[in-house]
């Protein structure tokens, strides 16, 4: 459960990007690690620090 509302907060995350164009205030990499979430899941050890997740800057 906890790994698909992250997995849905970065699609989100992603999509409001998306809507923002050049106006979104994410970098390349924070927009490179959103994908790498949402294609493969979070990590082993991204799981027990579920913190983690919700430490993007959210726009």
């Amino acid at each position: 459960m906890m790994i698909n509302s992250v997995i849905n907060l970065a699609k989100n995350k992603l999509a409001r990007h998306k809507a923002m164009g050049k106006d979104s205030n994410l970098s390349i990499v924070e927009v490179a690690q959103l994908m790498d979430l949402v294609t493969f899941g979070p990590n082993p050890s991204q799981a027990k620090n579920s913190s983690l997740f919700f430490s993007y800057s959210s726009n």
